[in-house]
């Protein structure tokens, strides 16, 4: 996105592409509409500056209607100054509570922080009544705070703004950030907290639902889900069972606040859940028969409150799947799905590649940059545990192995001492690497397939999803003595990569 000139701006107010004229400007092509009242608004807005003298040239730099990619936070005015502070102006058509002001200049002021940059956060409201936000409280001000900041002769930045803001900055992981979440360093998105308030205000109101959040991996069920036990944590008995092994995070959360419980659906049973008001269940499409039923017959009979967190698509053997506990969740009368979008994954390049390497058919219709993606070949396992090593070590990867079977070897065991797909369940790592060897080949018209697992119960390629699906930035896919399946995989980066 390109900075622009609100005085040039305004000057095409009357044009019936105003939208596309605007766009054109700030080489934005995004098809988002402006509202009547926007234009009007940001018309008053310069009109005001203008009878402050501000000239044309002071009007200059000014980012209008960026959004943080992915995530759709969404600011009306920036300004940022190479070596000096950055102004974000809010404009608003009519009148609004002074809390929602705070709050949302209180927001903005935390997607702003990471800038490391002095920060100014101001309201404009129609017909010339200032707010600002200085990171502690709000209060009316003069316009001329505002012509004061922008009549500066200061360098911007004019171009490309979005590589200041990463997505994976803001969508934390409650598990591998346990003290951003207990500092309540985070904001929900729009479509999180609209999620979040229906659960509650239905169970504050005493309706007697079921309650799903339903999502593919990087969507934000888990911060959802334990933002919502923080929540309920003060006005009832909460608790979260985790469909896995309770990793280092769960077990630091646990210890550190008192809000929830958090305990493995190992000891998950009739008197357990029987000691809450409310238990909210990670990753439940995981869960087995018993535990899916001993919770479904607390609901009904005790009445205590239930949310089930899951993603269909995340189950790792064929038990889990042809149970399928979600589709079991819909055969319920009080059963309630609200559904999280994928639009803000933590690395969208990361997803598009993945689907591409599922079924090599499924190319992206635009360019996208894959230079956070390494495909890398070892020809055989002694080679592979170096490179693996030398990510680990030195470059700060995590690398996850496949979950071994207790019944049958297989090669994948010449990495077990690695951190293994079932005990990452729920988790997030920002550098990713994982393997490939001869368990996996491609069909004739281009699916990844996975051979039979050495426990007949797992499936490989669901596995392969688990792990590749952890990472946040960077993946690195590490084929091991299979070169077929290396100039497949290749190739999909290659062909967007150059």
């Amino acid at each position: 996105m390109k900075a622009i000139n609100l005085a040039i701006l305004c000057l095409g107010r009357n044009l019936q592409n105003f939208c596309e004229y605007k766009n054109s400007m700030a080489e934005c092509y995004k098809e988002k509409r402006v509202k009547k009242d926007e234009i009007e608004t940001l018309m008053d807005f310069v009109k005001a500056l203008s009878l402050k003298g501000l000239e044309m040239s002071d009007l200059d730099n000014f980012f209008y209607g960026f959004a943080i990619p992915q995530i759709s936070k969404e600011f009306d005015l920036l300004k940022i100054y190479e070596d000096g502070p950055v102004v974000n102006i809010e404009l608003k058509s009519r009148e609004i509570e002074s809390e929602r002001i705070e709050y949302q200049l209180k927001k903005n002021r935390y997607y702003l922080s990471h800038l490391n940059r002095k920060i100014y956060t101001f309201c404009y409201i129609k017909h010339q009544k200032v707010y600002l936000y200085d990171g502690n409280n709000l209060e009316k001000v003069s316009i001329d705070n505002i012509v004061k900041l922008i009549k500066c002769s200061k360098r911007c930045i004019q171009n490309n703004i979005e590589k200041l803001f990463t997505a994976k900055d803001y969508l934390i992981s409650p598990i591998n950030m346990p003290v951003k979440f207990l500092h309540e360093s985070y904001y929900l998105t729009a479509q999180q907290e609209e999620i979040k308030n229906k659960i509650i205000n239905g169970i504050r109101s005493g309706e007697q639902k079921i309650w799903g959040i339903c999502g593919t991996a990087g969507t934000g069920k888990t911060l959802l889900l334990y933002d919502i036990a923080r929540t309920l944590g003060d006005e009832m008995k909460v608790c979260i069972i985790h469909s896995g092994i309770l990793s280092q995070g769960h077990i630091e959360l646990k210890s550190r606040q008192k809000k929830f419980d958090i305990i493995s659906v190992r000891d998950c049973n009739e008197d357990v859940v029987s000691n809450y008001e409310c238990v909210l269940i990670d990753e439940s499409q995981r869960l087995y028969q018993i535990d899916f039923d001993c919770l479904i017959k607390a609901f009904k009979e005790k009445g205590i409150k239930c949310i089930f967190s899951y993603d269909f698509f995340q189950v790792l053997s064929y038990t889990e799947q042809n149970r399928n506990i979600p589709e079991q969740l819909k055969q319920q009368e009080e059963f309630v799905e609200n559904k999280l979008s994928d639009k803000i994954r933590t690395n969208a390049e990361i997803v598009s590649f993945i689907k591409n390497v599922i079924d090599l058919k499924n190319k992206p219709k635009r360019y996208i940059d894959y230079s956070n993606i390494e495909v890398l070949y070892a020809f055989d396992y002694t080679v592979a545990k170096n490179i693996i090593e030398h990510y680990v070590t030195n470059k700060e990867y995590k690398f996850i192995s496949y979950t071994p079977s207790r019944i049958k070897s297989n090669d994948i065991d010449k990495l077990s001492n690695y951190t293994n797909t079932h005990h990452i369940i729920g988790q997030e790592f920002d550098n990713v690497i994982f393997s490939m060897d001869n368990n996996f080949k491609y069909t004739e018209d281009g699916h990844l397939q996975g051979r039979i697992h050495p426990n007949p119960d797992y499936i490989f390629y669901k596995l392969w999803f688990q792990g590749v699906s952890r990472a946040r930035e960077r993946l690195c896919i590490l084929i091991i003595g299979n070169e077929p399946l290396f100039n497949n995989i290749l190739q999909v980066k290659m062909q967007f990569s150059e």
